[in-house]
């Protein structure tokens, strides 16, 4: 059995980040003082995957030339540049068809962080002969954004509000998708070409075809976030001050102790007077000045604190105010309307 390759969704506009995605592609956007890209890396590796490639857009150079060919990241990376058009996460996908080979293909989005053992949801597919499985996590609005409901085997019954014969859902949906999913070869080529969305133009057609669609319910003890939205991406570097997600990542994220409550990346300072009223996150080389007060925020790598914040970030186009009351996004379509 071959070890699975690995596609990474990293083309995105990021519009819903507002200023935190105007100097920056989302992947690149540090959590807990590592982007995102890195933490795809990671939990990709966990898994013995090394073969990935990344597609690329939205400020391309920007990610091309942090990533290389992922020698230093522990990844053989390979790109499939969008020139003219973004192709979408569908249309990415075949796009880059011709580097995923005749196995396996892992296809993640570039914008999560989970402790998820992949290679539990690997074990499941292949244990059902499965062309297609969705990791799934349970949700209580799913009904509302579109969601799935699983038979006790981890088949999916219903999928966007409808069954695979398109009749109502009998029931509201219990699952989101979380952005991440096994696909095999038989599938990967029956994606159309041109821009479109892997959900609705790959895998309810599918569904509806009766190819035979499996979801891997995300257990209960591991974490995932998505970083969609200047709240959601907020609220995910404070959710690493959660003891078991904080325990996790220890000894993988460039970390160094300044006092409980905060977290420092190399080369961070934070002055004894400074005072931290709730969780802090410090980029590498980031400073903060004597007597500011801080709670609830991300100072990205190289910035300066010099006054007072509360839910925040920190970047070097200036400060970004972030109501973290702000539902943020869903991961996956909502329903049509």
């Amino acid at each position: 059995m071959s070890t699975p390759r690995a596609m990474i969704l990293a083309a995105g506009h990021g519009t819903r980040l507002g200023p935190l995605g105007q100097d920056r592609p989302k992947p690149m956007l540090p959590v807990g003082g590592r982007p995102l890209v890195e933490h795809a890396f990671s939990f990709l590796r966990r898994a013995g995957i090394t073969e990935v490639v990344l597609n690329s857009f939205t400020l391309a150079d920007t990610l091309e030339a942090h990533v290389g060919d992922g020698a230093r990241f522990g990844v053989s990376a390979r790109w499939s540049r969008e020139t003219d058009r973004i192709l979408g996460t569908g249309g990415g996908v075949r796009h880059a068809r011709r580097f995923l080979g005749d196995g396996t293909c892992v296809v993640m989005n570039g914008k999560i962080v989970t402790t998820l053992e992949l290679s539990d949801a690997l074990a499941f597919h292949r244990a059902r002969g499965a062309q297609v499985t969705l990791v799934l996590r349970e949700d209580p609005e799913a009904g509302r954004w579109g969601g799935f409901t699983l038979d006790p085997d981890g088949r999916v019954v219903t999928m966007l509000g409808a069954a695979s014969d398109g009749s109502p859902a009998p029931a509201p949906a219990t699952h989101m998708f979380t952005g991440i999913s096994i696909l095999e070869p038989e599938f990967l080529d029956r994606l159309p070409e041109g821009p479109h969305c892997l959900v609705r133009e790959g895998f309810t057609p599918w569904f509806r075809g009766g190819g035979g669609l499996f979801g891997y319910a995300l257990p209960s003890c591991a974490y995932w976030w998505d970083h969609s939205t200047p709240s959601r991406y907020l609220q995910g570097n404070l959710n690493l001050f959660l003891p078991k997600v904080r325990a996790f990542f220890a000894d993988g994220l460039p970390w160094h102790p300044v006092r409980p409550g905060v977290i420092a990346a190399r080369g961070a300072s934070l002055p004894a007077s400074a005072e931290t009223a709730g969780p802090v996150v410090l980029g590498e080389g980031a400073s903060v000045a004597p007597g500011v007060r801080l709670e609830d925020v991300v100072v990205w790598e190289g910035c300066h604190v010099g006054t007072d914040l509360a839910r925040a970030v920190v970047t070097p186009a200036g400060v970004v105010q972030v109501d973290l009351a702000d539902p943020g996004a869903r991961t996956g379509p909502a329903l049509a309307k």
